[in-house]
């Protein structure tokens, strides 16, 4: 990060601010630099709305602009001590935003692929249970349709129909596709090969 100055920005055109950031080389004032890690995060969400992440070089380059905004923003909030409340939370959003966002991406390449398996999801009052098949698989999770009540964030156990192994994992994403088919990604937690893709 620029340690802060008095010139003003080269980064925003028409910017009388004191550069204070660089992100992705320019240098931002702190006003311009907010607005523009808004605007990469604007555009990056709208990629995962249209799936696209098929290109392993695209999801790392995403990733690394993604770890820049989180480290700038974590920096900017802990090191200047002028910032104003709206800035401060302003910052923690954007944190929190591209930290959501880098959990998306993907972390390695996918395989569509058909196994039967048993979905679990446990509450504090019952356990439910469906036998449904995996659509698409890669080292770190999977992505397949599914009735039980899951919502983004819960917690799941996946057993696999063919080899009675078990794994655990959160749902990453869930989305409704041909009207009613809803499909959830799932990452995993520790298991890193449970489709023997190695």
């Amino acid at each position: 990060m620029k340690m802060p100055n008095m010139h003003p920005s080269s980064a925003t055109s028409g910017c009388s601010g004191p550069s204070v950031v660089t992100l992705v080389k320019p240098d931002h004032c702190r006003e311009h630099f907010i607005q523009t890690c808004y605007q990469l995060l604007e555009e990056c969400a709208d990629k995962f709305k249209e799936r696209d992440q098929a290109d392993e070089l695209a999801c790392d380059t995403r990733r690394r602009s993604l770890q820049e905004i989180v480290d700038q923003a974590t920096t900017t909030s802990l090191t200047r001590d002028d910032l104003s409340n709206l800035e401060r939370v302003q910052l923690l959003d954007i944190v929190r935003w591209a930290g959501d966002l880098i959990g998306q991406i993907r972390r390695g390449p996918r395989k569509l692929i058909s196994i039967p398996v048993r979905l679990y999801l446990e509450s504090s009052s019952q356990t439910h249970a469906e036998e449904t098949s995996v659509v698409e698989v890669s080292q770190h999770g999977t992505a397949l349709t599914s009735s039980l009540p899951i919502s983004v964030g819960e917690l799941v156990k996946m057993e696999r129909m063919d080899t009675g192994e078990g794994v655990e994992g959160i749902v990453r994403w869930r989305e409704r596709r041909d009207g009613a088919i809803v499909h959830v990604g799932i990452e995993f937690y520790s298991c890193n090969n449970f489709w023997r893709l190695l």
